[in-house]
């Protein structure tokens, strides 16, 4: 599951992401149960606002559990945008390489992430979420 999009992360994050002048792509990449929930991990992976040319990523976690593929569209189910977390930080990619090979990098590391990891991933992204 992937889609390329333009968006702006409007949390508060040390680094703003857009697509005016870069690139950005949201993409599902693993689903995870915790406690008996199921959960899919998505990174939204796109270029700084005050750098288009290098690449940084959030963490966004949508509860699968609820969902019924039989039932319509919950219009409240529309505006849920996950629990989010900026994990720029952790990123090991080269900020003046090719977009491409930051990109390769960034993915690279998000298929090495194991469940463990995206359950503190989790845990952290809803208490920052409750910190609002």
């Amino acid at each position: 599951m992937s889609e390329t999009h333009e968006h702006n992360h409007d949390q508060e994050h040390d680094h703003e992401h857009t697509t005016e002048d870069g690139f950005g792509v949201a993409l599902g990449f693993r689903i995870f149960e915790v406690d008996g929930e199921l959960y899919m991990a998505e990174a939204e992976i796109s270029s700084y606002v005050d750098d288009p040319n290098a690449l940084g990523a959030t963490l966004v976690f949508h509860a699968l559990s609820a969902l019924d593929p039989t039932s319509p569209p919950d219009e409240d189910d529309e505006d849920d945008s996950g629990w989010r977390i900026d994990i720029d930080d952790e990123l090991t990619r080269d900020e003046t390489g090719a977009s491409r090979d930051q990109f390769q990098a960034i993915l690279r590391q998000l298929a090495s992430l194991g469940d463990a990891e995206l359950r503190q991933y989790l845990q952290a992204a809803r208490e920052e979420q409750d910190e609002e």
